[in-house]
Parts: structure tokens; sequence; C-alpha cells
């Protein structure tokens, strides 16, 4: 019996993303970093893409924190009153989240094809029981992308629900797999 049990668990975790929940719930930890601050781009080519979770009772009494990822890695999870930033190539990813259950993930959460322009800077809400009323703040929704508890949403409203969140986990560079930068130089610059 412990041999099968063994085997299934060696196969489940074959079958699923090899990434493994490392966020605890904020029930367990809440997030500790810093207040909201905006951050600049390593480089002035790249999109800022910033997440936050709206604080909310359902999110506080989470054990582990849903994970993010793109193109099958992951990046970090996302506890209830935190955010994190992500700086991406301009580009084409497959962004989604996925819900953790002990060491492995089983639902997917949404599923979003992310589209970013280098030099812009993105805000996506996230909060799967408390989503945005886009017609109570008077703002169009075809103009913002939306996966489930995923929305995109302006600058200024993103600004006001943001500022007194915490940095939970450090934010990510993601450069992608193709992407190659040549070797550095001395006093290189770069063309607009």
């Amino acid at each position: 019996m412990r041999a099968i049990l063994t085997l299934l668990l060696a196969l489940s975790l074959a079958s699923c993303s090899m990434a493994i929940p490392r966020t605890p719930g904020a029930f367990i930890q809440a997030a500790q970093g810093n207040t909201f601050e905006p951050m600049d781009t390593l480089d002035p080519r790249n999109a800022m893409v910033y997440i936050y979770r709206p604080v909310n009772q359902w999110g506080y009494e989470e054990v582990q924190a849903p994970g993010f990822f793109i193109n099958e890695r992951m990046l970090f999870g996302l506890k209830s009153g935190a955010y994190t930033w992500l700086e991406l190539h301009g580009g084409e990813y497959d962004f989604y989240a996925r819900r953790p259950l002990s060491i492995l993930f089983l639902k997917t959460i949404f599923e979003l094809p992310l589209s970013v322009e280098g030099g812009n800077t993105y805000y996506f809400r996230y909060s799967e029981d408390q989503p945005l009323d886009f017609a109570y703040h008077g703002i169009d929704p075809e103009q913002y992308v939306q996966a489930g508890p995923l929305q995109q949403v302006p600058e200024g409203l993103a600004l006001r629900e943001i500022r007194n969140l915490r940095l939970d986990e450090p934010g990510v560079y993601y450069g992608g797999e193709a992407y190659r930068e040549p070797r550095w130089a001395p006093f290189r610059t770069f063309a607009d």
C-alpha cells in the first residue's frame, strides 16, 4: 500500500508543474514588507507590472497564497493585503495563477495572455471575492484586460488602493527565454 501511495505521489508531481508552493497565506504570516513605492525598471525599454491584492477577511484566512506563473515558471505567491512587481521585456506572455494544496498546485485560478509594451506601467488587481465594479467607478471595462479574479485597473484607482499595501515578496525581473542581451560595454546607450 505504501509503495502504491508513493508511486501515485510521484506521478502527481511529474504531471504537475514542478514548481512547489512556497508562500504561506496571510493566516500564517501577513506581508511584512514596506508599503507601496513605485519602482524604476532596470532597463527603460522594459514594462513594469504591479500586481496587488486588496485586504479582505477571506484572504486573511488563507493558509497558502496562490502562486503566479509566467510561461510555466513560478514567480511568486500573493497574500491578502500585499503587492509585488514584475519587470518584463515588451512582448506576450502566458500569465496565470494556481491554487496550492500542500506541495501541489491543484486548480488554475485564471489564465491571461499578457501583452506588454516596453516603457509602460501596468496595474493588476487580484481579488477572488471582491472584484472591482467598473461601472461604479465610471470606468469602461472594455479598455482593460480581465481574467477571472485578475483585473487590469487604471493607474489612479490602483494607486489609491495599493498605497497602504505591503510588499510581500521581492519583485521579479523576468527576461524570458529567447531574449539575449549583448555583453555589457561601458558608456552604452539605448536607441529609443
